[in-house]
């Protein structure tokens, strides 16, 4: 992370503040000019020059209270410019030659093989459901949303600790291991929280881990790491494998949410499903009650659905048994996703992730429209890649912020009802 991203960071946590320290008419205009500063930082994100972090900076300067919390929030992620806030808050987290090593506890029912270094490799054929931690090296300059790796066309041919980020060793433990490993990483936390990562279609278990720890590190999560591995058979042409795989991995899901909320010591765990792991989160828990738990169990914070590749008139069906056990459910839809267009001529129906004007709005669920934001060629998996998202998501589970609270949305009026916006891309 640089100082412009640290700084555009900043400003977004500060944001839900400003309209109860402005007027109208005052708030619009100093909104404007934040928009136009907040592009051009962008725009120069690159060349990490001073000039527009300064006149960003310096439109808090005549106001002292925003001032002063934008400082405090800048000051809270620790740049230090050689590592991230992150260090101090990801439980189990250790430095190790200009990287952070993040542990990341899986659930995974992929059959494995053991590898040359008596690891587990897990390959895309079904197994039992196993548990275990991996460990992944994020660089101390890494940059937000990004999964770094050598690039030929930079003559980096190996992979470095301090410049990319990279899979560790993974091992195996059987349930009541990993339970007893969660409340570990738990002890000494005043907030009990965990965020459950669901991977999508086309995903291998290395990969899957790499992106939970990456989002986690972003939104500098202050709780446990866990990511849920379905046998994807990480193949392009294996779509109709792994649309079974989802629908078959569904009870052991509920297996291991069971044990997270009843066995690891957490009190609060959100969950994040990208685009064909919604399909396994939405049918997990439209038949699992997880309010019907023992007395003092674990609880649904908020569900985060990602580009979801699930039917949408299901998704619909199902989404009130969702939002009754959450403190909330959110849904972020785009009409540029091509691999949701893609999934929608195979399946025939539209996708809950495709927005335009039968953009899905149901009760209890907030959905978001990203079409607005530059989302890359595919515009699938701009949940874990984009800033403006990943500090929207850190609005929504830091501090449980409504939508009208939180910076760069708008609200509009579809036939089907209200539902939010991103404004246009800060880089456009």
């Amino acid at each position: 992370m640089n100082e412009s991203e640290a700084l555009a960071i900043a400003v977004a946590r500060v944001w839900p503040s400003v309209p109860e320290l402005l007027g109208p008419t005052e708030l619009h205009a100093f909104e404007s000019e934040v928009l136009a500063a907040l592009r051009t930082l962008e725009a120069t994100a690159d060349a990490d020059l001073a000039t527009p972090r300064y006149d960003l900076a310096a439109l808090f300067e005549s106001k002292p209270t925003l001032q002063r919390l934008l400082s405090e929030e800048f000051d809270a992620l620790d740049p230090g410019w050689e590592s991230s806030g992150s260090k101090r808050s990801l439980p189990g987290a250790i430095a190790y030659l200009r990287s952070l090593i993040v542990t990341v506890l899986f659930a995974t029912d992929r059959a494995y093989t053991v590898g040359a270094t008596d690891e587990p490799v897990f390959g895309g054929s079904r197994g039992e459901l196993s548990y275990g931690k991996t460990l992944v090296g994020i660089p101390d300059d890494h940059r937000m949303g990004s999964l770094e790796k050598p690039r030929l066309f930079r003559l980096r041919f190996r992979a470095s600790p301090a410049k990319d980020v990279l899979v560790g060793s993974t091992s195996l433990s059987d349930p009541a291991s990993f339970a007893d490993e969660a409340r570990s990483l738990l002890a000494g936390l005043t907030s009990k929280q965990a965020i459950i990562f669901v991977h999508g279609y086309n995903v291998g278990f290395a990969d899957a881990s790499v992106r939970a720890a990456q989002i986690a590190y972003d939104l500098n999560f202050s709780g446990l790491l866990m990511v849920y591995s379905w046998p994807s058979r990480s193949a392009v042409l294996s779509y109709p494998e792994d649309e079974n795989n989802a629908r078959w991995t569904v009870s052991h899901f509920q297996d291991f949410l069971r044990l997270v909320l009843t066995g690891s010591g957490v009190e609060v765990a959100h969950v994040v499903a990208h685009s064909m792991g919604g399909r396994v989160v939405t049918e997990a828990l439209a038949q699992f009650d997880t309010t019907a738990l023992p007395e003092g169990s674990g609880r649904l914070g908020e569900v985060v659905f990602a580009a979801p590749d699930v039917d949408s008139a299901v998704f619909r069906q199902l989404a009130p048994a969702i939002a009754r056990q959450a403190r909330g459910c959110t849904l972020y839809a785009s009409s540029k996703d091509r691999a949701l267009k893609v999934s929608r001529r195979l399946a025939g129906y539209a996708r809950a992730g495709q927005s335009g004007d039968g953009i899905l709005v149901v009760d209890g669920v907030h959905t978001i429209d990203a079409t607005r934001l530059d989302t890359g060629l595919m515009s699938h998996s701009y949940v874990g890649e984009h800033s403006s998202i990943l500090s929207d998501i850190y609005a929504l589970l830091a501090h449980g912020h409504h939508p009208s609270e939180r910076f760069g949305l708008e609200a509009v009026r579809g036939p089907q009802g209200d539902y939010w916006a991103f404004q246009a891309d800060r880089r456009q």
